[in-house]
């Protein structure tokens, strides 16, 4: 048994915080309830204030500003656990309105609902803050968290650490008192803390009686313990509003109120003050990074695609050379000058993009080479259907690696759907090729490998993360990606970790494609709390960009 380990995060002196009225049955928003985005904020003027000092700056409400505002436009679910879509918008909404007992920054785990923690062994020992609420002013106890756990394991929610069946992560727990809960886990690993202190605490007197989770709009369903309520949520107009709950203990809300309101052009929309924070197209950097009144925050090499071969419909590649050779087919090179614009880099074949602290350089290295892959494939007389998405940069990569594809002599037909679609085709293993793009491959590269490459915990995530080759099978890959989980000295862990990426690096169980960086930029002079955390990159999807620092 290890040592006994004490992690105690106790927040000093809290600011006072205002009491607001809940988000229980009067509180909380039907899905179609319009949000009324339409009234203007002078930045600029609230801006002013601010330099005026003191309290001056702050709103009415006693927060920084009063909103701040986002490009909508897409529905992303209603911001339930068990209906946002699962994909980071859509998680990201919902852990605005629903709390976890502990979430990260820049450098580590951080107090959220639990004031503090302890580890001993497969124990796990949570103390929350005092007088927790939900949204609704019902206190929120452990008793709650123990339900959260049971509803869980016979529900598991879109976003789930906490693992389904015989992988469910917790054994059992103790309730120790209204505040200190005692999680035993079935085994401890290097992740347990993170997942089983990620998952979010659901309302016991909401939920006990409802038998559907996956259906229910009733009475309090987005009624949560998190920094915000949800006030209003239209699902065809992708239009949200979240509105600053004081009663929050794990910190203040750096907002009155989030708005994700719908822009025909985020850019044009930056520009004229109707949103705070927006991407920053890679050929206007300069023009950006010139303006010194302009924040960016740059996340490289976040966002990554990789190709999948259904081994089932496609048994032809599982022949080793038959993949290398798709890989000389590829001129991934142009995916990254032609459709990034320079931002990003050809992926690593060993699947963790380079800047990652897990990152190996020494993988095997593909090159284009499009005689080699003639050769190859050539008189297979292959004839393939490419799934892509019909969105952001899907299509116009399809079309390159169709074209490479058929140099080669292998036939290729792209077929393009909503990427909500394109992600159900992928699970169900409804495919031939697939082309599947997601952020996050900067995140926390052991635990997406795992659910990627593992055949034991292959596709358990329900998130892109988590989509691996279906038909191929390798023992020596499943140890590695099982193992390292279990390696708790870090060095270690990174070594045996290096291990797996170049072993996938040689096996090519499939094809990465290129890895993208993108720009968040903002105006310093209204806001200038946007970050991201050590194991994500994606600013706007961050708790904490919401949050006083």
């Amino acid at each position: 048994m290890r040592s006994r380990k004490l992690v105690s995060f106790m927040f000093g002196a809290m600011m006072a915080m205002a009491a607001v009225t809940g988000c229980g049955k009067q509180g909380t928003p039907a899905a179609g309830t319009s949000v009324q985005a339409s009234e203007s904020v002078n930045h600029t003027e609230q801006a002013a204030e601010a330099e005026n000092g003191d309290t001056a700056g702050r709103t009415k409400q006693g927060h920084l500003v009063e909103t701040l505002k986002l490009a909508g436009g897409t529905d992303w679910g209603a911001p339930s656990p068990y209906l946002n879509a699962s994909r980071g918008p859509g998680s990201a909404k919902m852990n605005l309105v629903f709390a976890s007992l502990i979430d990260e920054d820049e450098t580590g785990d951080i107090p959220w609902l639990a004031q503090s923690w302890e580890m001993n062994g497969s124990d796990y020992t949570f103390t929350l803050f005092p007088d927790t609420k939900f949204h609704d002013g019902t206190p929120l106890t452990t008793e709650d968290v123990a339900f959260t756990i049971d509803y869980f394991r016979e529900h598991p929610p879109v976003s789930n650490s906490l693992g389904a069946g015989d992988s469910f992560l917790i054994d059992h727990y103790t309730v120790v008192d209204d505040r200190t809960i005692t999680i035993t886990v079935k085994e401890a690993a290097a992740d347990t803390l993170s997942s089983i202190g990620s998952f979010v605490i659901i309302p016991r007197h909401v939920w006990e009686k409802v038998e559907d989770p996956n259906t229910y709009t009733g009475d309090g369903y987005l009624t949560g313990s998190g920094a915000y309520r949800c006030t209003a949520y239209d699902g065809s107009t992708g239009s949200y509003e979240f509105t600053a709950f004081d009663d929050f203990k794990g910190g203040k809300p750096a907002a009155d109120r989030v708005l994700f309101v719908p822009v025909s052009d985020p850019l044009l929309a930056f520009e004229n003050h109707e949103i705070d924070i927006t991407g920053m197209p890679a050929d206007l950097k300069d023009k950006y990074l010139s303006d010194p009144g302009i924040g960016v925050v740059e996340k490289a090499n976040d966002m990554g695609y990789k190709l999948l071969i259904n081994f089932e419909k496609c048994p032809g590649f599982l022949d080793l050379d038959q993949r290398k050779a798709v890989y000389a087919a590829l001129d991934r090179q142009a995916v990254v000058d032609k459709v990034f614009r320079g931002a990003g880099s050809v992926g690593s074949a060993g699947y963790v993009p380079q800047g990652s602290l897990y990152y190996n350089d020494q993988c095997v290295t593909y090159l284009y080479d499009p005689e080699k892959a003639k050769a190859a494939l050539e008189s297979k007389n292959y004839e393939v259907t490419l799934l892509a998405a019909d969105s952001g940069s899907d299509v116009d990569i399809a079309e390159l690696i169709k074209q490479d594809l058929e140099a080669a002599g292998v036939k290729v037909t792209v077929a393009a759907y909503d990427s909500a679609s394109r992600d159900e085709m992928v699970h169900a293993g409804n495919y031939e090729f697939a082309l599947v793009g997601n952020g996050g491959w900067g995140n926390n590269p052991p635990k997406y490998m795992r659910t990627i490459f593992s055949d034991r915990s292959k596709n358990k995530g329900g998130n892109p993360h988590s989509m691996g080759p279906i038909g191929y099978s390798s023992d020596e890959i499943t140890k590695l990606a099982e193992d390292q989980m279990k390696e708790v000295d870090f060095e270690a862990r990174r070594q045996m970790f290096q291990d797996l990426e170049y072993l996938v690096s040689e096996e090519v169980p499939l094809i990465v494609i290129a890895n993208q960086s993108s720009y968040s930029m903002y105006r310093k002079d209204y806001y200038d709390g946007w970050m991201k955390t050590y194991a994500y990159q994606q600013t706007e999807q961050t708790r904490l960009s919401y949050m006083e620092r």
